[in-house]
């Protein structure tokens, strides 16, 4: 299991694949049995824009990243390349470190929780 967030299903994406949608290229940033998750990787530019005394004006200008989209993990879209997910990308439990670094006790009574605090 890579990162620790993927399904034992095998699937044509994979998390950090760079892929082309729509004209645009797209992050995966999660893939499971049934979906993956793509997220734009160029902002758009947006312009917000009011009618004054019958004239056009732009009020606002931004830029922003679209929206991300689910897309089946079995697509049959162009892979550009693949870029290993950041450390805010991986997942991770409420103790802290990833979910890799998780350890199953042996039998016995479990460990009193740290004080919180």
């Amino acid at each position: 299991m890579l990162y620790g967030y993927m399904s034992d299903t095998l699937t044509k994406l994979q998390p950090g694949h760079i892929v082309m949608f729509n004209g645009a290229r797209h992050r995966v940033t999660m893939v499971n049995d049934c979906r993956a998750r793509i997220v734009p990787m160029e902002k758009v530019e947006t312009q917000v824009e009011q009618i004054i005394d019958g004239k056009k004006v732009v009020v606002a200008s931004f830029s922003k990243y679209g929206a991300g989209q689910n897309i089946s993990p079995n697509s049959e879209i162009p892979i550009l390349g693949y870029e290993k997910p950041t450390e805010s990308e991986v997942p991770s439990l409420p103790g802290g470190g990833p979910v890799e670094s998780v350890q199953r006790r042996k039998r016995g009574r479990p460990r009193k929780s740290p004080p919180v605090g």
